[in-house]
């Protein structure tokens, strides 16, 4: 029967699998000193020839047991080392031929002692080709997980295309441009980490980003040595999704004429057109089923596929939701098919229902947003804290908080016709911490009720959200209530607020990671739009204009030109209102105040008498008329100051000058 493209690849991946284990297992006995290694013709990039010494063989018994034991012992007892150099022995397949028949006869003359030497008997039998047979018995374990994208890449490959010439024509062209779709958690890290290795291409690649935020290379280890590697331009699928159109159009056209691109995506949905139409090939599959897990425990464990599919098939198991990592924790050497099994069936369960939780709170969504446009259907507008599902506190480093009430049940605050009950006044002023009972923010008031009313007739359809001021910048001196504004404006615009900062951004420290942290707090938004994302202490990200001159220029740099670009974003993303926090507007990069930006800016100035008296009225609450009605009197308002106009005396006639208590309401403090 003729080899499809499948089980080719499948040989293929598995093949250069096991190639790398027996390289890492001999270079572990070349420090263990089993084992001699030399690079052919002292060039490093042709490759290394590994020779039995006879010092290894002079030691070995010519029984096996005890010779295994022997290597055993020798291993145990060293540090294996990192690989860095590509395998080429006597049995292997291999473009030198000097070099094969080199260690053909040096074999040979090896395995001919001379009469009546001391060591004739005991090497008469051993020869270096079944020293390194006795070796390859201390292979570790196959990689599950090696296994795993091996068995899923063969999969999308040959699923993907009906023979070999398309692909060839493809990956021989100048500057392909491939898309590697399989939907199973983990396989964007773990593809890229094979890629690294070498293990999926016959050489190894070095990882370059075509976007950071939608980064592979941070998957790949930096701790190996230094060798020649191909350059190849990546992007994660799964990061992809958080960048607008225009701007992964940009940035892949660059990527492009620099050379190959690989985009691996691990998303159950649909990718973007951007990448579908304009990529040259595109590999799909469907991720994990029975019958690839059945021939992953036949390569890793040796049971036989037909027992794997049969007890899978009694217990209904169900792999949606199961990833890579799970089947790395499951799939051990000491367990059994039904420990296997019940793992895997445990993870899957406690991951789908994570996923529903996920989906409830997503109610809504329009099939763009599902396509991964992150768009909102007008029709339903629904929000995602009403679905009856909890809603975490925190996600990487930002703070949910959910809108209260606009209203208070009078009965259940146990309040009367007569006036407010003082034993409802912290939860009254949880209630009516709104903008409208705000004091001293003004034209910031006046912003939030006219979004109040645009977010009403948005809700109706009878708006376009980029017609709508949705962002604002808010400046003035510590202490002027900014992050109070933002908790009010949550409530009158009853939709979650998400509050984070940049010095929450900053705490990983390498660029990479703040970016990510960055990029997760507007998709965390855009999760639960519509919601209000609440950036504060906005003036450490810096600015470009600043006239900085370091070894970090380009560090900040990157920064303020992802955050303009999440600006954007956010602009044409339905139902994301950015509010910005800051002492220092000075401090804030020109760029992120244009049109489209953070255009509109509200200083808070510190209050004045005014605004004080609404500040104490609104904090006292149903206390403020005892605390006026507790102020000591003052005998010196009558005895030696004029009457002032206006000033009104409490109880009896005001021209009697022995009333000496002043009563006021609110309005008086």
């Amino acid at each position: 029967m003729m080899e499809t493209v499948i089980d080719r690849l499948t040989r293929y991946l598995l093949a250069r699998i096991r190639r790398q284990a027996i390289l890492e297992l001999y270079e572990h006995a070349s420090v263990a000193g089993l084992l001699e290694g030399r690079f052919i013709g002292d060039d490093e990039e042709r490759g290394t020839v590994w020779r039995v010494p006879d010092e290894t063989l002079s030691m070995l018994s010519g029984e096996p047991a005890k010779d295994r034991l022997f290597i055993a012992r020798r291993l145990s007892k060293s540090v294996p080392t990192s690989p860095d150099i590509d395998l080429l022995v006597f049995d292997v397949e291999t473009d030198t031929e000097a070099a094969l028949e080199s260690s053909r006869a040096g074999s040979q003359a090896r395995a001919s002692p001379l009469p009546g030497s001391p060591m004739s008997r005991q090497r008469a039998t051993i020869l270096p080709l079944e020293f390194l047979a006795l070796l390859r018995q201390h292979l570790a374990p196959p990689n599950v997980v090696q296994i795993a994208v091996a068995l899923l890449t063969a999969r999308a490959v040959g699923s993907s295309i009906p023979d070999r010439s398309p692909l060839r024509s493809v990956l021989c062209g100048t500057n392909p441009f491939a898309l590697i779709k399989v939907p199973t958690s983990g396989f964007e890290r773990r593809f890229s980490l094979m890629l690294e290795e070498g293990l999926i291409l016959p050489y190894r690649v070095k990882i370059e980003d075509v976007h950071r935020s939608a980064s592979l290379a941070d998957d790949c280890r930096a701790d190996r040595k230094k060798k020649p590697r191909r350059p190849l331009r990546a992007l994660s699928g799964k990061g992809a999704r958080s960048l607008k159109d225009v701007v992964l159009s940009r940035y892949l056209s660059d990527a492009v004429i620099g050379g190959p691109v690989l985009v691996v995506d691990e998303t159950p949905l649909a990718p973007s057109p951007c990448l579908v139409m304009t990529a040259d090939v595109v590999f799909e599959c469907a991720g994990l089923d029975h019958e690839l897990v059945a021939e992953l425990l036949h390569i890793a464990l040796g049971i036989a596929p037909k027992q794997s599919l049969i007890r899978m098939g009694q217990m209904a198991l169900d792999l949606e939701g199961i990833s890579l990592d799970a089947l790395a924790l499951a799939i051990r050497p000491a367990r059994g098919l039904d420990g296997i099994f019940s793992i895997l069936a445990t993870l899957g369960e406690q991951t789908r229902a994570a996923n529903e939780d996920e989906d409830d709170n997503g109610e809504g969504r329009s099939q763009s947003e599902r396509n991964g446009r992150d768009s909102r259907r007008k029709s339903t507008k629904e929000f995602s804290w009403k679905k009856g599902k909890p809603t975490p506190s925190s996600v990487d480093g930002v703070d949910i908080v959910q809108p209260i009430g606009e209203t208070i049940d009078a009965a259940a605050a146990g309040s009367d016709a007569k006036g407010p009950n003082p034993a409802m006044t912290i939860d009254s002023r949880r209630h009516d911490l709104r903008v409208e009972t705000l004091s001293g923010y003004d034209d910031a008031k006046d912003w939030a009720l006219d979004l109040k009313h645009d977010l009403k007739v948005w809700r109706e359809d009878g708006l376009a959200w980029d017609a709508m001021s949705t962002k604002l910048l808010l400046s003035g001196p510590p202490g002027t209530g900014k992050t109070t504004y933002a908790k009010a404006l949550c409530n009158t615009l009853q939709v979650p607020l998400m509050v984070t900062s940049v010095a929450t951004w900053l705490e990983p420290g390498y660029l990479g990671d703040v970016l990510k942290r960055m990029s997760a707090a507007f998709q965390l938004a855009r999760e639960h739009a519509p919601a209000i994302l609440f950036i504060d202490e906005i003036d450490n990200i810096g600015s470009r204009n600043s006239g900085r001159k370091d070894q970090h220029e380009d560090y900040w740099r990157s920064l303020i030109n992802r955050l303009l670009e999440l600006l954007d974003g956010a602009s044409k993303t339905e139902g994301v209102i950015v509010v910005a926090a800051t002492n220092l507007p000075d401090r804030i990069d020109p760029a992120l105040l244009r049109s489209g930006r953070l255009e509109k800016h509200v200083e808070i100035p510190m209050p004045d008498l005014d605004a004080l008296i609404g500040i104490l009225a609104h904090h006292l609450g149903a206390d403020l008329s005892v605390v006026v009605a507790s102020a000591p009197a003052k005998p010196t308002i009558a005895t030696s100051v004029p009457q002032l106009p206006g000033l009104r005396r409490g109880g009896g006639n005001p021209g009697r000058a022995d009333n000496h208590s002043v009563s006021g309401g609110p309005n008086n403090v």
